[in-house]
């Protein structure tokens, strides 16, 4: 679940920078998708497709009718 208010008290208060947060195990992740210290997450988030079609539209994913 992206989570970018920064401050929110559920999730550390003044610590939290804002994020990804998993609310099946309570783990936690930064703007990037790396995981917190101490989390039940071993890894980073996964990193999707994507492709830039401009200097201004990022697209993420893949189209499965196109590919």
């Amino acid at each position: 679940m992206y989570r970018p208010d920064v401050g929110a008290a559920d999730l550390g208060g003044d610590a939290w920078l804002g994020g990804f947060f998993c609310p099946c195990h309570g783990s936690t992740f930064d703007m990037s998708g790396r995981v917190f210290a101490g989390v039940p997450a071993p890894t980073n988030l996964e990193i999707p497709p994507h492709t830039y079609e401009s200097d201004d539209v990022l697209i993420i994913g893949i189209d499965s009718e196109v590919a």
